[in-house]
């Protein structure tokens, strides 16, 4: 089992993370939390802190929420 702990910035079930990358451009949008990025709390304290200043995503994140989270991977081989 894989535990990872950190915060996420959430909106209404979602949270933010890369929606679309195909090797030229990526898009960030709101994206199921198990393909969200788990950030370090130390180094992100407000919605803003997941991308760059001045970046054209600022105002859509203000409409999110940080907020902890707890994500817990398992794996189980059953051909074996």
């Amino acid at each position: 089992m894989n535990v990872e702990t950190g915060v996420m910035v959430m909106k209404d079930g979602k949270a933010w993370g890369v929606a679309y990358f195909d090797g030229y451009s990526t898009t960030y949008g709101w994206v199921d939390p198990h393909f969200a990025p788990i950030h370090n709390p130390k180094y992100c304290k407000a919605v803003t802190s997941v991308t760059y200043p001045g970046s054209p995503y600022e105002r859509e994140l203000l409409t999110g929420k940080l907020v902890h989270v707890r994500r817990e991977t398992h794996v189980i081989i059953e051909d074996e």
